[in-house]
């Protein structure tokens, strides 16, 4: 079965982010991204924490797994 980004570990988002998913969950969560959408919500977590895009794209798309926002 190939992995995808549901299945990238906490431990490695916070090696390569500084930040556990946790919390970029709650920084999404404040930024709401059920508002802002996804396009939106990578380009804040690029800008305004210096996330490279793939990264940000990683978190977004992991957070809205999480959330029932993405099947």
């Amino acid at each position: 079965m190939k992995k995808g980004y549901r299945d990238i570990s906490n431990d490695k988002i916070m090696e390569k982010t500084k930040k556990s998913f946790e919390e970029w969950g709650k920084i999404l969560d404040r930024f709401n991204l059920r508002r802002n959408g996804h396009t939106a919500s990578a380009k804040y977590l690029k800008e305004r924490y210096s996330l490279s895009p793939w990264w940000s794209q990683v978190i977004v798309i992991k957070y809205e797994y999480e959330k029932g926002l993405r099947k």
